[in-house]
């Protein structure tokens, strides 16, 4: 696995043609997100990824992750009234989400994390649609210890989410947070 990092400033045509690529398969997906990857004509769509990574210029660190020199995890992170939000507009190959590969948990949102930290930052949250409650039922088990799930996986980025449940508006959207304190995190690490 080959983590990529980037931003509007720093993107290579390679790292384009990922972003583009992946948010190609991503708006195919039977999804209530599949509209915020759209790749036609997204110049003039506000709500797209691709609008809020080059018009907005929204994201501090992009990330992509490949196997093989096949894009197939993507995320962004970004400062919303001074806390970073990472794992944003995340998306993951169909292929590439079971198996034990964790990709966001195990490559991009760490790597996400350290960047924060290492600009001074103390907490990150990850945001949530509203709509999107099998996810956050699944990760507000796995913070409690009580998700099962097939092949281990790294929880400790879950294990230590502290969950807001009123949605908070975020970008024009409701969503719902989770908290991470960074040296609770790290802690666990060692």
């Amino acid at each position: 696995m080959i983590l990529e990092t980037f931003n509007d400033k720093t993107i290579t045509s390679k790292q384009h043609n990922s972003l583009t690529n992946l948010s190609q398969l991503a708006s195919m997906l039977d999804d209530p997100a599949a509209k915020n990857y759209d790749i036609v004509d997204w110049h003039h769509k506000n709500d797209t990824l691709l609008y809020a990574f080059f018009n907005k210029k929204r994201f501090d660190v992009f990330n992509i992750l490949h196997h093989n020199g096949t894009p197939i995890a993507m995320a962004g992170a970004y400062v919303f009234n001074h806390v970073p939000i990472i794992g944003v507009r995340t998306f993951t190959h169909p292929d590439y989400r079971g198996g034990g590969y964790w990709c966001q948990a195990r490559h991009i949102l760490p790597a996400q994390i350290d960047y924060y930290e290492n600009l001074g930052y103390k907490k990150v949250w990850l945001t949530f649609n509203s709509y999107n409650k099998k996810l956050i039922n699944f990760l507000k088990r796995m913070s409690e210890g009580k998700a099962s799930h097939m092949g281990g996986g790294p929880k400790t980025i879950y294990k230590n989410l502290k969950w807001y449940d009123n949605p908070q508006v975020i970008q024009y959207t409701d969503q719902i947070i989770a908290e991470l304190i960074i040296e609770d995190y790290k802690k666990c690490l060692t």
